[in-house]
């Protein structure tokens, strides 16, 4: 595999670091310099880790863990420990794919995770053919205009999208051709959903026709929660991540409600989704039970992942991710048993003495605290972040927010009424804070 180092942008000593929408230059310095230290490590997992281990069933969450660490500031010896750290969950590659994947037959295989090494080394390849140019593989694949798998990003969690935004926003073709193995081993039955989303919602983005539709996405999930249709659903998500009890009992409820999100304006909507994931991970906990829901913590991480990846994409593939955040948005939700939003819980919040209200606090126990070592816990921080330097007018919401997270996150339930989120783990050696 190429070094993805060799194709970041530079000028003389100067390289370009994205950190919350924005490009810095800063100066080369010797081994231990933050940049390069990051960029050997994410080659050295991408080399010698699985993306899905666990009997397929978990994700390869190293990229998440150190993109955060070091966009949060993290320096060289700071990403080594995580990685170290990380390395301990994960598989070495060990089995190869049933057969070869190949230009010829490359699209027959979706979902089918058996063949994730075949599609690593397929997209490493195109990769390398295309001059380690990543972003124009990444185009043939999900962005052009006869491209078949963008549908899919929110598959297996919605980890194939988070998993492309780590690769822009890092400069690296090693994670570019994982998103690309996530998407197609993890694509989803429901994506032409998504497909039928957009091809609605096309002739729905005007004024004219938006007066029957809802701006904000808290009062559809309202309607949800007090929806009766619901009330007898049991979700069983041990052993298959994408939902299929729900959408095989509830598919035409669930479109339905998904059907009456208002797209007018796209970016306004991907605000207001954002808005609305950083609540359902922060706003649904139990009163003074600080429990913070994993399958809910992955709509903000996948908010976070749309909202990097927006300005690269033309109208009908903004229209697109939209739909598949919004349709990943309503099936967690649903999933986790439909928890009230309550923003007092956020606004209320205490638990921190004044002085430690700030972001520089936040980001010490991102980089230092007991939970330092778990990524979700850490992108999630660094999502709270860039959604408050985004959205000044709110700035103080979303900063409270990441102070309660930071500050009394300690592993996750599945399902906010779930008093035994381990239950979820099938048997494995594995904490909670290292799954999925």
């Amino acid at each position: 595999m190429g070094n993805s180092a060799s194709s970041h942008a530079a000028t003389g000593d100067l390289y370009r670091v994205h950190s919350n929408g924005s490009v810095k230059l800063r100066q080369r310095s010797g081994p231990q310099d933050p940049y390069r230290k990051l960029h050997q490590l994410l080659r050295a997992n991408h080399a010698t880790y699985a993306v899905l281990y666990n009997n397929r069933r978990f994700h390869n969450h190293m990229p998440h863990l150190l993109g955060s660490a070091y966009l949060l500031g993290a320096n060289a010896k700071q990403l080594v420990d995580l990685y170290e750290a990380e390395s301990k969950f994960l598989e070495p590659w060990k089995e190869d794919s049933p057969a070869e994947v190949t230009a010829d037959d490359w699209r027959n295989f979706y979902g089918q995770r058996v063949y994730q090494r075949g599609y690593k080394d397929y997209f490493d390849d195109e990769v390398m053919q295309a001059s380690y140019d990543w972003k124009r593989v990444v185009s043939k694949y999900l962005l052009a205009d006869d491209a078949t798998l963008l549908n899919g990003v929110i598959g297996g969690f919605a980890h194939p999208l988070i998993h492309l935004a780590y690769a822009y926003e890092l400069d690296s073709a090693e994670i570019a051709t994982e998103a690309l193995t996530l998407v197609t081993t993890n694509y989803p039955s429901y994506a032409e959903h998504i497909e039928d989303f957009v091809n609605k919602y096309e002739g729905l983005t005007s004024p004219s026709t938006a007066k029957y539709l809802e701006e904000d996405p808290l009062v559809i999930l309202e309607h949800i929660r007090t929806s009766k249709v619901f009330n007898t659903m049991r979700v069983d998500l041990a052993n298959d991540f994408d939902f299929p009890e729900i959408l095989a009992e509830y598919k035409q409820e669930i479109l339905v409600h998904i059907y009456k999100l208002d797209v007018t304006d796209v970016e306004k909507t991907l605000q207001r989704l954002f808005h609305t994931a950083s609540l359902l991970l922060t706003a649904t906990h139990q009163p003074g039970n600080y429990q913070f829901d994993f399958v809910l913590l992955h709509t903000l991480t996948a908010s976070h992942a749309v909202q990097v990846l927006f300005s690269r994409l033309m109208q009908k593939r903004r229209v697109s991710m939209i739909g598949s955040l919004w349709y990943f948005i309503v099936l967690a939700y649903i999933s986790t048993q439909r928890p009230k939003v309550d923003q007092e819980k956020v606004l209320s919040y205490d638990g921190v003495p004044e002085k430690h209200r700030n972001w520089d606090y936040v980001v010490d126990m991102a980089l230092t605290g007991k939970m330092k070592d778990d990524a979700h816990y850490v992108k999630a921080i660094r999502a709270l972040k860039t959604l408050a330097g985004l959205y000044p007018a709110s700035s103080d919401l979303y900063l409270r927010e990441a102070v309660l997270f930071a500050t009394e996150a300690d592993g996750y339930v599945f399902g906010t009424n779930d008093p035994d989120p381990k239950k979820w783990l099938d048997g494995t050696a594995l904490t909670i804070t290292s799954v999925e």
